[in-house]
């Protein structure tokens, strides 16, 4: 698994990257819990996986040498993962809402997973 990056301009994607989770974090600004549901909702009565949500966001750092990776001890988890569950949710809710196109001003990745470093006001 990679993260894959779409550089995208006037509704077109120009450049496409993968970094690999364990060598980079990923600090997102300015961003939306994107999800598809009916696509979510097939992949989850299926069984088979297919790109159904993202992160959509305004700016993209990446974190390794030169921006060391930042500690996520202390912040909230975000889970989406549609083979068991088509929507986004939140580590502490305990699956009692639905966070699909919620907005953060701040996300970041530590291996595999993401969490919210700042809500946006």
């Amino acid at each position: 698994m990679h993260w894959q990056i779409k550089v995208v301009q006037g509704g077109k994607t120009v450049d496409v990257y993968y970094y690999d989770p364990a060598e980079y974090q990923l600090e997102m600004r300015g961003c939306i819990l994107w999800n598809r549901p009916n696509k979510a909702k097939q992949v989850f009565e299926a069984g088979v996986h297919d790109v159904s949500g993202w992160v959509r966001c305004e700016e993209v750092m990446l974190r390794k040498d030169f921006h060391p990776t930042l500690p996520v001890d202390n912040l909230e988890k975000l889970y989406y993962n549609p083979l068991r569950d088509p929507h986004w949710r939140r580590e502490s809710d305990c699956n009692e809402f639905i966070w699909d196109g919620s907005e953060y001003a701040t996300l970041l990745t530590n291996g595999k997973q993401v969490y919210i470093l700042e809500e946006r006001v």
